[in-house]
């Protein structure tokens, strides 16, 4: 896999809730970082408890499940995002994302990172409910496609 061309994407799961900005942050569940390119990919799986790495799961992607991941990445991208550091989880999902090519960032969410926001924090930025519903289709689809390597 050439890594110039790879799209790198990390989804950090989190517990419901935010934590308590600058205090407490919140409880990560897992996390899974997939490089996927036209001919195939790799993925981690790491699981969490009480913020400590637990177990780790690695595996290499198919073509196909590479394939399904850079088009799912396109639809992830087309996707609003706020410019705003550390606001609320407008998608509602628990999950951050970040999507990269080599060392360049090309989307990202990162809801209540930082100490800026709290949970009640006003924000200027909101998404629609189609855009909440694609957001959690196509995280759900990444999810799934980087299941079929482990």
């Amino acid at each position: 896999m050439d890594d110039q061309e790879a799209m790198h994407v990390t989804l950090v799961k989190y517990e419901s809730g935010l934590g308590v900005p600058g205090i407490m942050p919140p409880q990560i569940s897992n996390s899974v970082e997939i490089s996927a390119a036209p001919n195939g990919g790799q993925i981690v799986r790491q699981t969490f408890e009480n913020n400590r790495p637990g177990s780790k799961q690695t595996g290499e992607l198919s073509v196909d499940s590479a394939a399904t991941v850079l088009n799912l990445v396109t639809q992830l991208t087309a996707l609003p995002v706020s410019s705003e550091r550390g606001g609320p989880d407008v998608f509602g999902a628990n999950t951050v994302v970040l999507v990269r090519q080599g060392k360049q960032v090309v989307w990202g969410y990162n809801p209540g990172a930082g100490c800026t926001a709290g949970p009640d924090a006003e924000t200027e930025f909101t998404v629609s409910s189609d855009h909440k519903a694609q957001f959690a289709e196509i995280i759900s689809n990444i999810y799934q496609a980087g299941e079929t390597a482990l």
